[in-house]
This record gives C-alpha cells, structure tokens and sequence, in this order.
C-alpha cells in the first residue's frame, strides 16, 4: 500500500511538469507564427496607415513575441530570475509600446526599478538556479 502512495505522489508531482512543457510547446508554436506574422509586417509597409501606427504596431508585435519566449523560458526554467525577467519586459512593453499618462510611466519605470533592485540585492545564488 505504502508503494502504491509512493509512485502516486511521484505521478502527482511530474503530471505538471509535464503539462507546462506540452503549454510550452502550444506558446513556442504561437511564437513561430506570432514571428512570422511580424516579418510579413514589417515588409509590408503599405502607404495607408501613419509611419507612428506602422512603428507602434511593430513594437507590440515584437514585445509580445519576446514576452511569450520569455514566459516558455519561465516555464521550463523555474526560477526565479525569469520570472522577475518575464514581469521586466511585461512592463517595459507598456512603457515603450504604450500611450499613458505621466503617472503611469513613473509607476512603471518604479516598478522595473524595484524589480531590477530585487534582482540584484535581494536574490541568492540558488534563485539563479533552475528547479527539475
């Protein structure tokens, strides 16, 4: 019985490992597509929309390509530099791809800040290392 327990505990504990590398899979096969899409957009600079709409639709395009990569990597990875590398580039998408108000941007720019600074001081050597 106590072996019965022991290889469900094991079966409980890799089923989601497994299921975050097949969601992995699914997001880098988004990513493929999501890349290509933004190739076609780049060359296709046609005359009918503004060169800042044309640039801004390129940056979101290529941040979300970058923050999807960057969110596999959290999932295969599992530590914490790339989450608090993931969250880094989901705020800076809204700083450089983004229209807001003053406030918003220095809560922004604070939040990398602090994040960078939690990065540097506050993390030790076994943060950087990734769990199996």
């Amino acid at each position: 019985m106590e072996k019965t327990r022991s290889i469900l505990r094991k079966l409980i504990v890799k089923i989601p490992n497994f299921l975050e590398k097949i969601i992995g899979i699914i997001l880098l096969i988004g990513v493929i597509y999501g890349g290509f899409n933004l190739i076609l957009e780049v060359m296709d600079f046609s005359g009918n929309i503004e060169v800042t709409e044309y640039v801004e639709n390129i940056l979101n395009a290529a941040f979300n390509v970058v923050i999807v990569i960057e969110f596999v990597r959290m999932l295969v990875k599992h530590s914490m530099n790339t989450i608090i590398e993931v969250l880094i580039f989901a705020i800076a998408r809204g700083l450089v791809a983004g229209h807001e108000e003053p406030l918003s941007i220095l809560i922004r720019v604070i939040a990398i800040a602090v994040l960078f600074f939690v990065r540097k001081y506050l993390f030790k050597d076994f943060d950087f290392e990734e769990e199996e």
